[in-house]
């Protein structure tokens, strides 16, 4: 059983709901920085319903234990549910120690971006200590970075 299928499994226990698939993850990390897997203390967890509903829940990073009641809440904008992915959290980690963007992490997000044209994957989102943004694709391995594109709309006045 993959990781993705033991969380979606776990809400649809508490609430009744089956799930598609996972929304995103957000590392909560000790101490607000961190550099190896064992910074990271847990996840904050979306995932989204077959009913089109969204639920929200904290899961402990192992070895640490415990799950709070997954709860109803908006579905995020802006990223698509998603059933599985080949790189996990230890894996991406160690791909992020291999670039020069900051040897620390402050954030770090998993979810499959809305884009045009679509995304292939979903992708692992480190913050650095130095300000970056790492992009790690879960399946490929692949390092991107941020931001591709800056856009600034400004109104003129008349």
């Amino acid at each position: 059983m993959s990781k993705i299928d033991h969380l979606l499994g776990a809400v649809e226990e508490k609430t009744g709901v089956a799930s598609v698939g996972l929304e995103r993850k957000n590392a909560r990390i000790k101490h607000g920085i961190g550099s190896t897997i064992e910074d990271i203390l847990g996840w904050d967890v979306i995932t989204r319903g077959k009913d089109g509903s969204c639920y929200e829940f904290y899961s402990a990073q192992p070895p640490l234990i415990g799950m709070t009641q997954p709860q109803p809440v908006n579905c995020p904008l802006g990223i698509v549910a998603f059933d599985g992915y080949k790189i996990d959290i230890d894996e991406a980690i160690k791909i992020f120690h291999s670039q020069n963007g900051g040897g620390k992490f402050t954030e770090i997000t998993l979810s499959w971006p809305l884009t045009h044209p679509l995304a292939k994957e979903p992708h692992w989102y480190f913050r650095t200590n130095l300000g970056n943004t790492v992009v790690i694709g879960a399946n490929s391995g692949q390092i991107g970075g941020l931001p591709y594109l800056t856009v600034l709309y400004m109104a003129h006045s008349k």
